[in-house]
């Protein structure tokens, strides 16, 4: 086995490209977490296209751009 594939199987700075699943070293990247920047401008564009995105539950009842549902008050009959 070469010397390269030996320290990229047992580095702790070891990552595997979210994009292409290419494994490579953290320190022979500019574009950290992906391997090239070709995957980093994937990655966007996936993003950018919202083909990914994080998962959205709603927000807090105060929050900006977020408006509950009014209800109406409950009147009581006086007569």
């Amino acid at each position: 086995m070469n010397h390269a594939r030996q320290r990229l199987r047992h580095d702790p700075t070891r990552l595997t490209c979210s994009t292409c699943g290419r494994m490579f070293l953290l320190d022979e990247t500019e574009t950290p977490p992906f391997c090239c920047e070709r995957c980093k401008l994937i990655d966007l564009g996936r993003w950018m296209d919202e083909e990914i995105g994080l998962p959205h539950e709603g927000g807090p009842p105060n929050a900006e751009g977020f408006e509950p549902e009014k209800q109406e008050p409950e009147q009581e009959d006086l007569n």
